[in-house]
């Protein structure tokens, strides 16, 4: 096994500060070789992947094919089969930025997995370098200078309402009142709704429900976090309530999350 596979399960790296506005992390999971076949669940966050697939881990610099495809912005959680030996690396955008670095509405790829090559020839290139990559990490570096060129000279960016819409969104993961956005920005809610829609894929109250969700995740899983304490931080109306929310967004019940 090569040096840079030698660590398996996931990881991520955050972005130069030039991309930092439209990346939120490039990612990498890796399943050991002697894994048992199992499942990942995986969380709606509002973001849109890109994701570089291989198969056999270890074949990587020896010929490996990737399978390039996009994930857009999920609308509930979905369980991804873990192949023993296989590798993913990928490169999640802040919603908002896929038409920019992708060149594809994220409201077409909303709830989709789908493969690179059905929605754009824009990724050949790409996918004939990743081919001749000689190792895992240089993969990954050929994926962070594809869409460091890609960020240098996009054409689009969201319009700066919406970017308005969105940062205040994130900045109070999700906890704000649509009327009270809307207000803030001297629009009418049907203008931040059809804003927040064209540029992210999806509503601007379904993302505050997902940026919510990952961040009482992220409480819960402090040391010591009381589930009724978080509930009331985040804006719940009870622990009834939250759970609810789990199993609507994510399928399970957070203590199910917070092993």
């Amino acid at each position: 096994m090569t040096a840079d596979l030698k660590r398996t399960g996931y990881s991520e790296r955050a972005p130069s500060r030039a991309l930092s506005a439209a990346v939120d992390a490039f990612w990498r999971f890796v399943v050991p070789a002697d894994a048992l076949p199992d499942v990942h669940r995986v969380l709606p966050d509002g973001c849109t992947d890109l994701i570089v697939h291989f198969s056999d881990a270890s074949a990587i610099g020896r010929g490996a094919v990737p399978r390039l495809s996009f994930v857009g912005p999920m609308e509930r959680f979905s369980l991804v089969p873990l192949v023993p030996g296989e590798v993913s690396l990928g490169v999640r955008l802040h919603p908002g930025w896929a038409r920019a670095l992708l060149g594809i509405s994220p409201s077409e790829l909303r709830g989709l997995h789908v493969p690179v090559e059905d929605c754009t020839r824009a990724f050949r290139r790409l996918s004939e370098r990743l081919e001749a990559s000689t190792s895992l990490a240089h993969a990954m570096a050929l994926l962070t200078e594809e869409f460091s060129a890609r960020g240098a000279s996009a054409r689009h960016a969201p319009s700066a309402r919406a970017t308005q819409a969105l940062q205040a969104l994130r900045a109070t993961s999700g906890q704000v009142r649509m009327s009270t956005l809307a207000r803030s920005l001297g629009i009418s809610e049907r203008t931040l709704h059809r804003d927040v829609l064209d540029e992210a894929g999806v509503a601007p109250k379904f993302l505050a429900r997902v940026l919510r969700l990952q961040r009482t995740l992220s409480d819960l899983r402090a040391p010591g976090a009381s589930l009724s304490e978080v509930a009331f931080a985040r804006g719940y109306a009870d622990q009834a309530h939250l759970t609810r929310e789990f199993r609507e967004l994510a399928g399970v019940p957070p203590s199910a999350l917070v092993g």
